[in-house]
């Protein structure tokens, strides 16, 4: 077992903002734009925020989210902890904490995101189990029960494009990423987080 948090209030109170002190060398004195929200469907928020090159989080959601993940508590460690571990040994630490590139973004990329509100659903397989987690644009209340685009791969390719090992473009290819609804949405984000 890790020494990664299981529980997600120290993993977004402690542990992610540990992750991204390791970034201060390359983060410099940078300030987000935006908070990047994460968010329980059965209770409890963390909103993260970059200043003077440290992350600040807070409970709640914050009102300039420039991305709000919203997730069943039960998909909290297959799919958050489970992701941080298994990364943890793949690939930098810029790719271990996705937030990083959600806080990183310049203006116009967050300019993006706004412009292109809606939600995206992500459908992830792991064995028999599929946990759904649903990344709504800009400040708007995530739309759990009918987003406006749904992708649906197994978990493993989840992280394999986060590490940087596969890219979305070859799983669609493939046919092992599955798009549905306003697929230029799911193109907004992935073009707003280059």
């Amino acid at each position: 077992m890790s020494d990664i948090p299981r529980s997600p209030e120290p993993f977004f109170r402690d542990y992610v903002p540990a992750q991204m002190a390791r970034l201060k060398g390359t983060l410099g004195e940078r300030s987000s734009v935006g908070a990047v929200v994460f968010e329980l469907v059965e209770g409890g928020a963390w909103s993260l925020v970059l200043e003077g090159g440290a992350v600040h989080v807070t409970p709640g959601v914050a009102a300039d989210a420039l991305v709000r993940i919203t997730l069943a508590a039960d998909a909290f460690v297959p799919v958050i902890v489970g992701g941080a571990e298994r990364l943890g040994d793949e690939s930098g630490i810029e790719r271990q904490v996705v937030a990083a590139r959600v806080l990183t973004v310049d203006a116009e990329r967050a300019r993006l995101l706004r412009e292109a509100p809606g939600s995206v659903a992500l459908k992830l397989r792991s064995g028999e189990l599929v946990h759904r987690l649903v990344i709504t644009l800009g400040s708007g209340a995530p739309k759990l029960d009918n987003p406006d685009c749904e992708l649906e791969c197994a978990l493993e390719d989840l992280w394999a494009i986060q590490s940087g090992t596969r890219n979305a473009f070859e799983l669609l290819m493939e046919g092992k990423l599955l798009l549905t609804g306003k697929i230029e949405l799911a193109m907004a984000l992935g073009a707003a987080l280059g």
